[in-house]
């Protein structure tokens, strides 16, 4: 096989020059198009209508006003917040009704018809005890001591323990109700707290169910733009990879299919010279060599051969 000369290499078949050049042109071309950067950069979801309501309801359980947001849905602040929660009705109960006071909020518990009682019940009781006195009195004078120092005795002992049991039965009429006012102040205030916690945990539930359901269409949104960047930057490589395969191909048939030689470069003397490192003198005696003038030795003159010689 004969081996090319230092110097020479190969050029692609003529009849695929023009393919080469056709893919050279797309590539530039492909390079000059303008990129909608935007289309291609990953961009976040906002909050959906559901989320927005969810927060909105949230602000308004805690009294914190209207929600304010931006162009972009980013919360900038609140508008008339009241600062009154959605328990603070059940709390203002609390308040009124004193039933954190327990000197003074059993009352409004006290049963009306307790006086009504009391005096009934203590004035039984005082009848009964005039029974018991009178009974003395009958029973001193049967014996004949009546007004002696033996019925004094009887009746002093007797009235004494008449009066402590009146106390005591009185006091007891008095502690029953207050015990029962005290029972109903404390399920009272058990059952505003419990009212405020209930219509709190209600108000929770749909706000989560709201946040739930507003999270879902956030996710979809989300894959949505995930999907259209990823598209957009999909669109923008295919130009360039279908360069690429084509090019691909070029290379594959040019390799396959015999090429013309190339002829080696030619340095110019000068270039050389120059770059040789020749001196001056030798540079100038390069262009008077070029600019001089061949001689005839048959014509006469300076330097040339006369013709008588």
């Amino acid at each position: 096989m004969a081996t090319m000369p230092a110097g020479f290499g190969l050029l692609p078949s003529s009849a695929l020059q023009p393919y080469g050049s056709e893919i050279l042109k797309a590539g530039i071309g492909q390079l000059g198009t303008p990129i909608d950067v935007g289309a291609l950069t990953p961009k976040v979801a906002g909050q959906t209508a559901f989320q927005q309501k969810g927060a909105q309801r949230l602000a308004d359980m805690y009294g914190m006003g209207d929600i304010q947001r931006d162009a972009t849905g980013q919360v900038t602040g609140f508008k008339d917040a009241t600062g009154i929660a959605s328990y603070q009705p059940y709390l203002d109960q609390i308040s009124q009704q004193q039933l954190l006071d327990p000197a003074q909020g059993y009352q409004q518990f006290m049963s009306p018809y307790q006086r009504e009682i009391i005096d009934t019940t203590m004035a039984d009781y005082d009848i009964q005890a005039g029974r018991g006195r009178q009974q003395i009195r009958d029973n001193a004078y049967n014996v004949g001591a009546f007004g002696g120092a033996r019925q004094g005795v009887e009746m002093g002992t007797y009235q004494s323990e008449s009066d402590r049991n009146r106390a005591a039965l009185l006091a007891g009429l008095y502690g029953q109700g207050y015990n029962q006012a005290l029972t109903q102040q404390q399920q009272q205030l058990g059952n505003l707290q419990q009212m405020g916690t209930y219509t709190t945990g209600l108000e929770q539930q749909g706000i989560g169910a709201l946040q739930a359901l507003g999270a879902e269409g956030q996710q979809l949104e989300q894959q949505k733009l995930n999907q259209l960047a990823l598209g957009a930057q999909q669109g923008y490589q295919l130009p360039m990879q279908k360069v690429q395969d084509v090019a691909n191909i070029y290379g594959g048939i040019a390799g396959a299919m015999p090429g013309s030689p190339t002829q080696p470069f030619q340095p110019s003397p000068l270039a050389t010279g120059i770059g040789g490192g020749l001196s001056a003198a030798n540079i100038m005696g390069m262009f008077g060599q070029q600019n001089r003038q061949p001689i005839n030795p048959y014509h006469g003159g300076v330097g040339g051969l006369h013709s008588n010689e």
